[in-house]
């Protein structure tokens, strides 16, 4: 048992050790989906957003994933699958509500035709 533990954790350490020179150049460990730059990149032009704007929206999703990534690094939900989905799922309706205090209605419609897209792929949603 001891044995087995001391694997999990050295797993664990190379799990960081790799995932963190990757996070500091903008990139999701694993290729779990797109990075911010990559995110930006395609809301910009979807969205048609202004200079402003993006930068409103660039500084909401890093903070929104920054708070998702403590979420994991934290063990939220206590290991239980269906109280990380209920936190997820509050801390991307959080992200819609900020985000529509930047966005238009048509952008809004637009950012939600993508999130949809983002389902259909089974991909983690964009934020």
């Amino acid at each position: 048992m001891r044995q087995r533990m001391l694997g999990v954790l050295g797993f664990a350490l190379i799990a960081v050790a790799v995932a963190a020179p990757l996070e500091a150049q903008g990139r999701r460990a694993g290729g779990g989906g797109p990075s911010l730059d990559e995110q930006m990149t395609m809301l910009t032009e979807r969205l048609e957003l202004s200079e402003e704007q993006a930068g409103e929206v660039r500084t909401i999703l890093d903070a929104q994933g920054t708070k998702r990534r403590e979420m994991f690094q934290g063990g939220g939900g206590g290991g239980d699958r269906s109280a990380m989905r209920g936190q997820m799922t509050e801390l991307q309706e959080e992200t819609t509500v900020m985000l529509a205090e930047v966005l238009n209605e048509m952008q809004m419609v637009e950012y939600a035709k993508i999130q949809e897209e983002q389902r259909g792929r089974r991909g983690p949603p964009i934020q």
